[in-house]
């Protein structure tokens, strides 16, 4: 074989080897806003529900929506919030245009439901993933 054979052989063998390598792992953040995307309400048994429906979206490419509700039903629109998100060091980001910057450390996060805890206050309080109005959800039952 001559060493331009050689040199042919190893540099096909390097790119078959990379094409079938699996992909680093993802990092703790990563995994973290892959489980943000989608939409979430604030239910009625959250501790900063002020009896105003309201829903977020967390769009997979970085964007934030907030919607807030004049009536139960979810019906009429009262305002509307864009922001950016991004998960980074176990906590929850949201960048306003304005300048405005909230974090909130991600406490847990199974199923669909996620635990918060307000770094501005040290409110805990919690989202649950639903396309839903938040009025939807059945009432909290009493604790014995």
């Amino acid at each position: 074989m001559s060493a331009k054979w050689m040199t042919a052989v190893a540099v096909a063998c390097a790119l078959a080897t990379t094409a079938h390598a699996k992909p680093p792992p993802k990092s703790a953040d990563e995994l973290l806003a892959a489980k943000m995307v989608g939409t979430w309400i604030n239910p009625p048994d959250s501790a900063d529900y002020e009896g105003v429906p309201s829903r977020e979206v967390y769009n997979a490419d970085g964007t934030y929506l907030y919607y807030e509700y004049e009536d139960k039903a979810c019906h009429k629109l009262a305002s509307s919030t864009v922001s950016k998100w991004y998960v980074w060091e176990g906590a929850l980001f949201n960048e306003y245009p304005e300048g405005n910057r909230l974090k909130d450390a991600i406490v847990s996060m199974q199923g669909k439901k996620v635990v918060l805890r307000s770094a501005e206050d040290n409110l805990t309080y919690h989202r649950i993933k639903s396309k839903g109005c938040p009025t939807d959800l059945p009432a909290p039952t009493a604790r014995r």
